[in-house]
C-alpha cells in the first residue's frame, strides 16, 4: 500500500510538473506574441505620425502660398450680395484662363454672390493652383458656407469646346447638363478625378454641403474670350436657366 500510494504521488508531482512546464512555455509563447503585436503596432503608429507630419507640413505649405505673395502673385476679388448662390472661380486671373471672366458674367447677370482668385505672375501661375479639396482661403469658404446653391467654374484641357459637370448636386447639375445642352453647348460624360464629389470640395461646403463644379475645355474658353461676346452669353443664360428654376 505504502509502495503505491508512494507511486500515486510521484505520479502527481509528475502531472503536475509537466504542466507547469506546459503553461510555462504558453506563457512564454503568447509574451512572444504580444511583444510582435506591439511591435506591429509601433510601427503602424510611426507611419501614421509620419502621415500626419506631411499633411501638416503641405498644408503650412498652402498656408504660405496664399498669404506670403499677395497683391504680387495674386489678388481676390469679391463681391457679396443678398442672393442664396454664391459662384466661385478658385483657378481665376492667369491660372485657368476665362474662369473669372465666365464667374464674374454668370454672377454679374443673376446678381449672385461673386468670388474669385486671380493668378498674376508673369510665368509659371499653375504653381498657384491649390486643389479644390484642399482650398482655404478664408474669405472664399466664409462666403460659401452661407451659400444655399453654390457653383465652381474650373478650366480642363481640350481644344474642343465641351464642359464637364459634376459635384455633388446631382439635381442642379442634372439641369446645367439639359440646359446646356438646349442651348447647343456640348456636356461629355465627367471623369473621375474631375466629379467634384469629395465632401472637402470648396464647392461642397455650402449649407446643403453640394454644389455645382463646372469645368470648361480650354477651347471653350478661349472663345469666351474672344470679342465676340454670344457664346459667352449664351452660357451665362443656359446656366441661368437652370439655376433660378430650381
Amino acid at each position: 500500500m505504502n509502495i503505491r500510494k508512494h507511486v500515486t504521488i510521484i505520479k502527481v508531482f509528475a502531472l503536475l510538473f509537466f504542466l507547469l512546464i506546459g503553461y510555462s512555455s504558453y506563457v512564454k509563447y503568447e509574451g512572444v506574441k504580444l511583444e510582435a503585436q506591439n511591435k506591429t503596432l509601433k510601427k503602424q503608429l510611426d507611419i501614421a505620425n509620419e502621415n500626419i507630419k506631411e499633411q501638416k507640413n503641405e498644408l503650412d505649405e498652402l498656408k504660405n502660398l496664399l498669404y506670403s505673395q499677395k497683391a504680387i502673385d495674386y489678388e481676390i476679388e469679391v463681391n457679396e450680395t443678398d442672393s442664396n448662390v454664391t459662384v466661385v472661380a478658385i483657378h481665376g486671373g492667369k491660372i485657368e484662363k476665362g474662369t473669372t471672366e465666365l464667374a464674374y458674367a454668370l454672377a454679374s447677370h443673376n446678381n449672385y454672390n461673386y468670388y474669385s482668385f486671380l493668378g498674376l505672375k508673369s510665368t509659371d501661375n499653375f504653381a498657384l493652383h491649390v486643389p479644390s479639396d484642399k482650398f482655404g482661403e478664408s474669405v472664399a469658404l466664409q462666403m460659401v458656407s452661407k451659400s444655399k446653391k453654390t457653383l465652381s467654374i474650373h478650366g480642363c484641357d481640350g481644344e474642343k469646346e465641351f464642359t464637364y459637370i459634376g459635384g455633388r448636386d446631382t439635381e442642379l447639375a442634372n439641369r446645367i447638363k439639359e440646359s446646356l445642352t438646349k442651348h447647343g453647348f456640348t456636356v461629355k460624360d465627367t471623369p473621375k478625378d474631375l466629379a467634384g464629389i469629395s465632401p472637402d470640395n470648396i464647392v461642397n461646403r455650402d449649407i446643403d454641403e453640394r454644389g455645382v463644379q463646372l469645368e470648361i475645355s480650354e477651347g471653350l474658353r478661349t472663345k469666351f474670350l474672344s470679342t465676340n461676346k454670344h457664346s459667352l452669353n449664351s452660357y451665362v443664360l443656359a446656366i441661368s436657366e437652370a439655376v433660378n428654376n430650381m
